[in-house]
C-alpha cells in the first residue's frame, strides 16, 4: 500500500482537457496524475473522470489527447 506522503501531483500538458486511455479506449477528462509509489517503482498514475461514471486510473503513459465527438466511456 502506498504512504500518502509518497504521492505527489504531476503536472502534464492534458490536465483538464479531455482525453483517451488507450489501455480501455475510454474517454473523460484527466483530473490528476500523481506519482505513486509501487514497492522500489515510482509510477506516474493518471486520474480520467468521464462524463458520466466513475473515475478510473490509468498509467500516465496510456493517455492520448480525445479528438472529435466523444466516445462511449468505461
Amino acid at each position: 500500500m502506498n504512504d500518502a506522503a509518497d504521492e505527489r501531483e504531476a503536472g502534464h500538458p492534458f490536465l483538464h482537457r479531455r482525453v483517451r486511455d488507450i489501455a480501455s479506449g475510454g474517454e473523460g477528462v484527466l483530473t490528476a496524475v500523481v506519482h505513486e509509489r509501487h514497492g522500489s517503482r515510482l509510477l506516474r498514475i493518471a486520474h480520467i473522470q468521464p462524463a458520466t461514471g466513475t473515475t478510473w486510473t490509468t498509467a500516465a503513459d496510456n493517455i492520448r489527447p480525445a479528438w472529435g465527438r466523444p466516445r462511449q466511456s468505461v
